[in-house]
């Protein structure tokens, strides 16, 4: 603030001396007296010296707002390198519930007076539609775009931390702005006023996984990583896949997998240009899985063009439930890729063990939630919703 915020003024040169007094000196001295095993961070960000170079990278912590205040496109995170990225941040509307609550349908518009009364960052609600329109086609409804504003969220925020991660021998962690919040509204949190899961929270589960298989997607280049943040070796194998939106392969392989501890692990750097022209990559998708002999642990897909451009079919997602321990079981299969697929039931809050992911073509995936007290099968079954990025234009 004092740096960049236009603080630094000569009547606010006492308050300068009386800030590093405090914060530098005399905090860091109480700490040292009562606690001396907890370590003392005097700002955030800071490079531990008094205003010099708050958002320097070579030491310290950084905060980094281009993306949502400087309207940069997500992949401005993989220009940042700091020691530790303590502030950054995406909003999204709230669920689709939650407004309810607060906006009658007639005000179901990003632009209506209660909607932008819910918005408390100025230009927020533009900067939303703006990066939402520069990765996803113009959604057909409100109920769209609040979907669409979700996923965006999750996958601006994915994008970055799975960049740091993959370099964590540089960057030492990375906390995202924000959990929750205070009231019902647009905003950075993964968690909403009501504590309804936004999409960031269910990616967050997979992001911060202490084995993390993700993906440099430079297309037509996809280079592989595994990310292994246990105090233990982890050996497996990638199985991986060039294909079609539709599921038919053009390439195909396995890697052994050999993952030490507390590094990150180039598995293999894959150029697939032969395998594409500018048109066919709209139609192609690379899919990248972790198996051990327990099966397969995670599954990454990148692609070859924005969303938007993606030339996406109906991918006829079939689901069947069962009850398993007090548990709702729901597999999928889908005959065409399912991004990111949203599950919810109507009328009831759940946290499903996995939500807003993808479903490449043939695959099926199971997904478990509390069955609710005394609904039946037939119930749930009902109420079950399904929703892909196809269904969102």
């Amino acid at each position: 603030g004092w740096v960049h915020w236009g603080w630094d003024r000569p009547e606010n040169e006492d308050l300068k001396a009386a800030y590093d007094q405090f914060f530098h000196h005399t905090l860091a001295g109480w700490s040292r007296d009562l606690d001396p095993d907890t370590p003392y961070w005097p700002s955030s960000p800071s490079s531990d010296t008094p205003f010099e170079n708050p958002r320097g990278q070579a030491q310290g912590d950084a905060h980094y707002w281009e993306v949502w205040h400087g309207r940069k496109p997500f992949t401005a995170y993989r220009t940042q390198f700091p020691r530790f990225m303590s502030e950054f941040g995406f909003q999204a509307l709230p669920p689709l519930a939650t407004i309810k609550t607060f906006a009658e349908k007639a005000d179901w518009n990003m632009t209506s007076y209660i909607m932008e009364q819910h918005q408390k960052n100025d230009s927020g609600n533009s900067l939303m539609v703006g990066q939402m329109l520069d990765t996803f086609r113009l959604p057909k409804d409100f109920s769209s775009l609040v979907y669409l504003s979700l996923v965006l969220q999750a996958e601006g925020i994915r994008y970055g931390v799975e960049h740091w991660r993959r370099h964590r021998d540089r960057v030492g962690g990375t906390l995202y702005w924000q959990a929750n919040d205070c009231w019902p509204v647009a905003s950075w949190s993964s968690l909403d006023y009501f504590g309804r899961w936004k999409a960031l929270h269910y990616a967050a589960r997979r992001f911060y996984a202490p084995l993390l298989l993700s993906i440099e997607d430079e297309p037509p280049a996809q280079n592989v990583f595994v990310t292994n943040d246990q105090v233990e070796a982890w050996q497996g194998e990638l199985r991986w896949s060039l294909e079609t939106l539709t599921g038919a392969e053009l390439a195909a392989g396995r890697e052994a997998v050999d993952a030490a501890p507390l590094v990150t692990t180039p598995i293999k750097n894959f150029d697939f240009a032969e395998h594409m022209d500018d048109d066919s990559r709209r139609a192609l998708l690379f899919v990248a899985e972790l198996w051990s002999a327990a099966g397969c642990l995670t599954r990454q897909t990148a692609y070859f063009a924005p969303t938007k451009h993606l030339l996406l079919t109906d991918p006829g997602l079939s689901a069947s439930c069962h009850v398993v321990d007090d548990q709702l079981a729901v597999t999928l299969q889908g005959q065409a890729l399912a991004r990111l697929v949203e599950l919810a039931l109507d009328g009831v809050d759940v946290v499903f063990s996995d939500n807003y992911f993808d479903l490449p073509a043939g695959r099926s995936r199971t997904i478990t939630c509390p069955l609710p007290a005394g609904w039946t099968i037939a119930r749930a079954e009902a109420a079950l919703q399904i929703r892909s990025i196809y269904d969102s234009y």
